[in-house]
């Protein structure tokens, strides 16, 4: 119950009543779309969910965070597009069990993509842009063999630039402008940078995926799906709907909360939690994602002024910067993530326990919380 950590699918997963069959008509409809949300708001959950382990779809699931390069990229890309012609392992094979290799592509009949695919891959000096486009030409080249329309999902694409030159994009949107049979979805956690490439008139992906910025849950349904799991245990909870409004529908958080109290309850064996057993219940969860918070501090610091300015968004209060530099500052914010322009010269803290910590006068925890008993 309350599944948290981990990307959540099937039975565990919350419905986004409100969202799921748009994403599901444009993965019906093959048309590639675009997510930008903060990190831990459900993105990556929303594709599994609607995608992974069902029959209807072929799907590929990259993360470009995880990876160090582009031909690391290009491998994983390549690897998962031949899996789905049941060729499993496909580069091992081609280093080390030629032999086999080419029975199992001569007997699916992509012989000529795959030559290509094993030439590139042994080259010595290889051209990892070049690797990179033909791992897309591999996808559709079997989604058109098996007469399919494969789904490529690349999570938190924006980071294809820490491996790539920009004009990577421009080569890219080259490439699969002409992939009929296949439907990219890219999702992006650094909104601003993902704005950039895909809404800028003059950015590469301009108009090649329609745009969804991603909000928060819908409170009162995670309320009603909150209320159904704990009354299976006859659990009631005093305040639960102020709590998840103070948490403003953040996924993460809010599903970290929801599971303690759940946990908490059947481990003291209490039917009846209090807006104390709430409150202490708060505090406790943002107590034990301190080192996420201090990691995002941490990260602020990398720049000059960054740590004080995001104090002054978090406390409503006047920068003394001049006007370029606090300009150059927030641009700074928004690109690692931090903060989010919510209109002219006004913005926002993203992480809603960075804000708290940031609202903090010292070292004790001291909650803006009107519901504490």
């Amino acid at each position: 119950m309350f599944k948290t950590g981990n990307p959540v699918t099937g039975k565990d997963f919350i419905d986004r009543k409100k969202h799921l069959p748009l994403f599901k008509t444009y993965i019906e409809q093959n048309q590639s779309f675009m997510i930008k949300a903060p990190r831990r708001f459900g993105k990556t959950s929303i594709v599994k969910h609607l995608l992974e382990n069902k029959d209807e779809y072929e799907f590929i699931y990259i993360d470009v965070k995880r990876v160090s390069s582009l031909k690391s990229l290009a491998n994983k890309i390549i690897d998962s597009a031949y899996k789905i012609s049941s060729i499993d392992n496909f580069l091992y094979k081609a280093k080390n069990s030629m032999f086999d290799l080419i029975k199992s592509i001569q007997n699916i009949k992509l012989d000529d993509i795959a030559e290509v695919t094993i030439k590139i891959s042994q080259e010595n000096n290889i051209d990892e842009v070049e690797y990179f486009l033909h791992s897309l030409d591999v996808v559709n080249s079997i989604a058109i063999k098996k007469n399919i329309n494969i789904k490529l999902a690349f999570d938190e694409f924006q980071d294809i630039l820490k491996i790539a030159s920009p004009d990577i994009l421009d080569k890219s949107r080259s490439v699969m402008q002409h992939h009929n049979n296949v439907t990219y979805i890219f999702l992006g956690s650094i909104e601003s940078i993902m704005t950039k490439i895909f809404e800028h008139k003059t950015s590469a992906f301009f108009h090649f995926a329609t745009i969804v910025e991603l909000p928060p849950l819908d409170i009162d349904e995670l309320y009603d799906y909150a209320q159904k799991v704990f009354q299976i245990k006859s659990i009631k909870i005093d305040g639960l709907k102020e709590v998840l409004e103070y948490l403003k529908g953040h996924p993460d958080y809010s599903l970290q909360l929801l599971q303690k109290l759940y946990f908490n309850a059947l481990a003291n064996e209490t039917t009846i939690l209090n807006k104390e057993d709430v409150y202490n219940t708060l505090v406790d969860v943002i107590t034990n994602n301190k080192a996420y918070i201090e990691e995002l501090i941490s990260k602020s610091k990398q720049k000059k002024h960054n740590l004080d300015v995001l104090y002054s968004i978090a406390n409503n209060t006047k920068s003394n910067l001049d006007s370029k530099t606090l300009y150059n500052v927030h641009s700074s914010l928004e690109d690692m993530g931090l903060i989010k322009r919510v209109s002219v010269g006004k913005y926002k803290i993203n992480d809603i326990f960075l804000e708290i910590y940031l609202l903090q006068k010292d070292d004790n925890l001291i909650l803006n919380y009107t519901n504490k008993t």
